[in-house]
């Protein structure tokens, strides 16, 4: 076994032997390989996500943060909610029904291992446009859907995109909600010198070997050979039991710490307790159950088999703990001994294989320098038009309401449980998910998980910041009040100069985002290497890629806003820019020129007005219904407020004051400091004041009828007009893979 086999570079392992003063085994040189690889290490983007640790104000509004396994917050006296955003991108590319599963898995279990129950699930999901989508997108989704509904927690929400820049690597980003008492907290950090080590869960077995040193630290190259054996394979039914016994042994009170067996498997979970807590392990590798019994020491460290967690007890507790394990039929093995000497012993037969200090494991791969890079003042698109005739703008509007990034996607969330648990108050297809929370009186927690790529391709600065704005927004617009945010940043490979600098500017613009709208950023996940190497040698890099995951209080539940028209009568007012911007949107995309062009950064007075005019209205009721405005422009989110309507209600726009070479920007621009209101005509003075107090534009856009299912749109140009059937037709576009994918569940 040489090095580069464990994806060590000569430098690193020149370090490596510099700091062990001697050559290591090849057991510990795998397990060095895949404890400092990308995947393990974030030695790429370490010193980069130093940017987002909060202030000292922000981070005091933390129950748990960046280092964790989950961040957390608190929602109440008695609650605090546990989340995290965490990627899957390479192994649902390799085997995407398996790849996606086992993301679900793992997302669970980082929650599960902060000793909060998860109650919810959402994905971010992205797609090529070719021909790869078919054969990864149904795959991915029944992968989500097989596990989160065999497992018991519901997907209540997510998002799919699609674009260019994923057509050979599609990004698999999962979020997983729980919550836990204040008095239950538990994390990877209480170990104590002489407490035993239980491994609990399923037995040991090939599966994921080299799954995160290798298949996901490196980028994917069509010349080299299968790589289906690095992908796991998950067992949710296992993994329900697994929930309930670990919850079940942390209500004894007699669990010190707890750590998840992901990526790496037993070797970055031993290493990572070990590390937080400051002690060392001397592990027995002969004591783990196992699926296949010749597997190899290195085999048993490394190996990525699912539905496993790490327990740390004192002696005088393991016949109680393993008492309440038994109730749930699942095996535990007493696997090791937590030590005072911070060295990481493997042993077999009693003959130690390993001596790997801990620190040097978890802190000693060398880390890239990470310069954060100077904002300039942003190079972006103003897209100049001319006069538009209503045929135009009737095939514009149609164009962009089908389009894939805009239309419905109930074809994909439809697959899921999102009412398992029965909490679900508003599920998938809305702005944000809502849950009602046990415990907490008369509070709902909304959730939602948002990432604009398109307003990345050209600036990921300010794509980032977007990205957190756009989450931020979706809350708000559902009566929420936004507690935390954890972010997925995806991007290319670190060795290359110009996909590292894109890493850089995203991380920049996530700080940006995060520190202007006074919200901490909790943790999260980061994946690189998300490009593929084609038969002649050259990378392909997907479109940088900020997933934000958000959540956020909706006290009292009669806050909760909706994004359909609620009755007759009902103004619709846009708040926010008095245009948006053509530059990145879907109306470029499918009645422009087809190009992605470099989107406008956010103006972060008019969105903080914005929000806090959305904060005053529902707080004080004259806010009945509120969509943001994002893909597909104005034209998109009226749209949609109208079909999430009663059915027999009209729409009328009248646009006759708008002058024709802004029709286009108004309707079809996106901004996520933009949102559509409908409030009662009675209201509209304290909506005009609230405006005018907060520095915030604002514009009357039409009126709700009482009957005739249909929209109509009056411009200085003419009025074109749809009825409801055909709008509903075009948005819900009948999509062949759409169909595969329905078929497949």
């Amino acid at each position: 076994m040489t090095p580069s086999d464990v994806g060590l570079t000569a430098t690193e392992y020149r370090h490596l032997v510099a700091s062990l003063e001697r050559p290591p085994n090849p057991l510990e040189l795998a397990i060095v390989g895949a404890l400092w690889s990308e995947h393990c290490s974030y030695k790429s983007s370490k010193r980069a996500l130093r940017w987002l640790t909060p202030s000292p104000a922000l981070a005091a509004r933390l129950a748990a943060g960046p280092g964790d396994n989950a961040g957390a917050v608190p929602f109440s006296d008695t609650l605090e909610i546990v989340f995290k955003v965490e990627s899957h991108n390479h192994p649902s590319f390799v085997e995407p029904f398996s790849g996606a599963a086992t993301g679900v898995g793992g997302i669970i279990r980082d929650v599960l291992a902060m000793g909060a129950e998860p109650l919810a699930l959402l994905d971010s999901l992205r797609f090529g446009t070719g021909a790869e989508r078919a054969r990864l997108e149904p795959g991915v989704v029944s992968g989500i859907a097989a596990y989160g509904n065999a497992v018991g927690v519901p997907t209540v929400g997510g998002e799919v995109a699609y674009g260019p820049g994923y057509e050979k690597n599609p990004l698999v980003n999962v979020m997983c909600v729980g919550s836990r008492a204040p008095a239950s907290r538990v994390n990877a950090a209480g170990a104590r010198a002489g407490d035993h080590l239980l491994l609990l869960g399923a037995t040991t077995g090939r599966d994921g070997i080299g799954g995160a040193s290798l298949l996901a630290s490196r980028a994917l190259d069509s010349r080299q050979a299968d790589q289906r054996p690095m992908v796991q394979v998950g067992d949710p039914f296992t993994g329900k039991l697994l929930i309930e016994a670990v919850l079940a042994a942390l209500a004894t009170g007699r669990v010190h710490a707890v750590q998840d067996l992901g990526a790496s498997g037993l070797s970055s979970a031993v290493a990572e307790l070990a590390s937080q807590s400051g002690v060392g392990v001397v592990l027995a590798v002969d004591r783990v159950g196992l699926r296949e019994p010749d597997l190899s020491p290195a085999e048993i460290m490394l190996s990525e088999s699912q539905e496993r967690m790490l327990l740390a007890v004192a002696p005088e507790n393991l016949a109680a703990v393993a008492a309440v394990v038994a109730r749930w039929e699942l095996p535990l093995w007493d696997v090791g001994v937590a030590t005072a000497d911070g060295m990481l012993v493997v042993q077999a037969g009693g003959q130690a294989l390993t001596a790997l200090p801990v620190t040097l494991l978890t802190e000693g791969v060398p880390l890239t320098e990470a310069e954060r890079p100077h904002r300039g003042a942003p190079v972006y698109e103003r897209l100049q038009l001319g006069a538009i005739r209503p045929a135009q703008l009737e095939g514009m509007w149609r164009a962009v309401l089908g389009h894939p990034e805009v239309a419905s996607h109930a074809h994909v969330y439809r697959q899921y449980d999102s009412m398992v648990k029965a909490a679900t108050i508003v599920g998938p297809g809305a702005d944000a998910a809502v849950l009602r929370m046990r415990g907490a009186q008369d509070a709902g927690l909304a959730v939602v998980i948002d990432g604009q790529a398109r307003w990345a391709a050209g600036d990921p600065w300010t794509g980032g910041a977007r990205a957190v704005l756009e989450a931020v927004m979706n809350l708000t617009v559902s009566g929420a009040e936004p507690l935390g945010v954890s972010d997925g940043l995806n991007a290319g490979s670190p060795e290359d100069p110009a996909t590292h600098r894109q890493l850089l500017e995203l991380v920049a613009g996530v700080a940006e985002g995060a520190a202007a709208l006074g919200i901490p950023v909790t943790g999260g996940n980061v994946s690189l290497y998300n490009q593929t190497v084609g038969p002649n040698g050259s990378a392909q890099a997907i479109w940088p890629t900020a997933v934000i995951g958000a959540v956020g209080r909706v006290a009292p539940l009669e806050r909760l806003t909706r994004m359909g028209l609620p009755e007759p009568g009902m103004v619709l007012w846009r708040i926010g820019a008095a245009v948006g911007d053509l530059a990145a949107s879907v109306w470029r995309l499918a009645a422009g020129d087809g190009a992605v062009g470099v989107a406008a950064p956010p103006d972060w007075d008019v969105a903080n007005g914005v929000l806090a005019v959305m904060g005053e209205g529902i707080a004080a009721g004259w806010i009945r219904a509120a969509h943001d405005v994002s893909d597909g422009g104005t034209a998109a989110a009226a749209t949609e407020m109208w079909l999430a309507g009663p059915p027999e209600l009209s729409l009328g726009l009248n646009l006759e004051d708008v002058p024709a070479s802004q029709l286009v920007p108004l309707l079809f621009g996106e901004d996520p400091a933009v949102a559509l209101i409908a409030l009662s005509p009675a209201d509209v003075p304290q909506l005009e004041a609230t405006l005018e107090a907060q520095g915030v534009p604002g514009r009357a856009m039409g009126v709700v009828g009482p009957s005739g299912a249909q929209l109509t749109c009056r411009t200085g140009g003419g009025v074109v007009s749809w009825l409801r059937a055909d709008m509903e037709a075009a948005w819900q576009r009948r999509d062949p893979l759409a169909t595969q994918s329905c078929e497949g569940t």
